[in-house]
């Protein structure tokens, strides 16, 4: 409990000198979303490490003696592997998500019927006439 409390007083501040813009369309909810997604997932992406690393040590400590041991310590590597694939892949999946339904605007030139070049519109003699 002890260190769940320095845990907590040592990141309350980085929480509170954060800056904060104010959410007025949906572009900055997405923008929010997505960033606060992307810390849980770069969190849970340490702890599967941090897990696998933990039972492989464990794996090669009970090696020589404990029989039910090594093997629990290789499924737990095992599972690891399995959540650690699945949270990259759910990862994966939001970013392919948001970069489908983008709602940012896109910076494309709007034609126009124009003789001048370089301003990005279709020249004048270019535009078919119907008659």
């Amino acid at each position: 409990m002890k260190k769940f409390i320095t845990l907590l007083a040592f990141s309350l501040p980085s929480v509170a000198f954060a800056q904060s813009t104010a959410i007025t369309d949906a572009n900055t909810l997405t923008a929010r979303l997505v960033s606060i997604g992307n810390t849980v997932l770069y969190l849970l992406v340490s702890l599967a490490v941090i897990f696998i690393v933990w039972n492989v040590v464990m794996y090669l400590i009970k090696s020589g003696s404990d029989e039910e041991g090594k093997s629990k310590a290789a499924w737990n590597i095992l599972w690891g592997i399995v959540g650690l694939f699945v949270i990259v892949s759910i990862w994966g999946l939001v970013n392919i998500l948001t970069n489908t339904f983008r709602t940012t605007p896109t910076n494309q030139p709007i034609p126009t019927l124009d003789n001048r070049t370089g301003n990005g519109g279709i020249p004048g003699n270019q535009v078919p006439v119907i008659q």
